[in-house]
């Protein structure tokens, strides 16, 4: 029977900082040895004239110290104009520049040099875009988990039916208008997403009801807020998420829930999705009221601006939708409830 073949071992290729390293050391040898050479000729040109021992160690030690400030002057400004060569080459980023420079330079080890800097250089840039896909990824799919939970969420009631996915635009929109940065965006879309995944926590008659509910029946559902945040606070990586799930149900004049925070104690992005949540609720249609006209609706938030809502954030949905940035779309009446006339007022 044959012997299978055994593998070939890999060779390793030779560490390269120890020769460099090396080479480094033989360099500052051979300077070093320049110097004590320099000195010796000096002291012994100088005992030719005199025998003064001090006079031999001045004229020998400042013969040593010339050379010493002369190579080193040289060496130094031969070294600033490597290094900013070598700096070039990898903020750069290109490897055949890199390996040009390399091949057109007498110094062998100023060409380990760059080349040493630029694999470095490479393998970092190589593991920090690994990180930044396996970290995109991650969040993609952390996104789409959440935006399943927010459709199980609406699919409870059907005119709740896209309402999370329609506050998410919302406010994602109302956010990029008022200049936050895409990440900040991206975090209020998110909370947004998930505002009312408290729900899950009530029971479904009251989620369901096509009647306006009852105030003590009304104080059960008020608690969606700070079940939601109890659902996401053991996850660490959701937190900054909370303020908008937790507070958005809040008034600037101190009236709302779960806390009566008042004005600027109420986070940025629940004070967002706050607006962008009543303007779907009152421009679709519910079992308590028909769908309004988003023209009125702004107005009537706009009137309420400074005691409910939040100035700023009202005329930012305004603009967006007045310019038609952001589509507002007529929705199909369900048919699992009657229409009513709308609301007069919005208290």
């Amino acid at each position: 029977m044959l012997d299978s073949p055994r593998p070939v071992a890999r060779q390793s290729p030779p560490p390269v900082i120890p020769r460099l390293r090396q080479r480094v050391f033989l360099r500052f040898m051979l300077v070093l040895v320049a110097v004590v050479a320099v000195t010796l000729a000096a002291t012994l040109l100088v005992r030719q004239v005199t025998t003064s021992p001090l006079l031999l160690g001045i004229s020998g030690g400042a013969a040593g110290l010339a050379l010493a400030i002369l190579a080193s002057s040289l060496w130094s400004r031969r070294f600033e104009k490597r290094l900013t060569e070598l700096v070039s080459v990898i903020e750069s980023g290109s490897p055949i520049r890199g390996q040009e420079m390399a091949r057109q330079t007498s110094d062998k080890l100023y060409a380990e040099m760059i080349l040493t800097w630029q694999n470095a250089v490479k393998t970092l840039q190589d593991g920090w875009q690994a990180k930044h896909e396996e970290a995109r990824r991650a969040h993609e799919t952390l996104a789409e988990l959440i935006r399943m939970m927010a459709k199980a969420v609406d699919e409870r009631a059907t005119y709740l039916r896209g309402h999370s996915e329609r506050v998410a635009r919302y406010s994602a929109a109302i956010a990029r208008k008022l200049g936050l940065e895409e990440e900040k965006v991206e975090d209020v879309r998110l909370s947004a997403l998930l505002h009312d995944i408290g729900t899950l926590g009530i029971e479904d008659y009251l989620v369901m009801k096509d009647a306006p509910l009852a105030p003590e029946e009304f104080e059960i559902v008020k608690a969606h807020t700070v079940k939601g945040a109890a659902i996401l606070r053991p996850i660490e990586t959701l937190h900054d998420l909370i303020p908008g799930i937790e507070l958005h149900h809040e008034s600037l004049d101190g009236l709302g829930y779960p806390y009566g925070l008042k004005g600027e104690q109420i986070p940025l992005m629940a004070r967002i999705i706050a607006v962008a949540d009543s303007f779907d609720a009152m421009t679709t249609p519910r079992p308590y009221q028909a769908a309004m006209n988003p023209d009125y609706v702004l107005e009537v938030m706009q009137r309420l601006s400074g005691t409910r809502f939040d100035g700023a954030v009202v005329e930012a949905l305004a603009s967006l939708v007045r310019s038609g940035a952001l589509e507002v779309k007529k929705l199909r009446v369900p048919v699992s409830f009657r229409m009513r006339r709308p609301a007069a007022e919005v208290v």
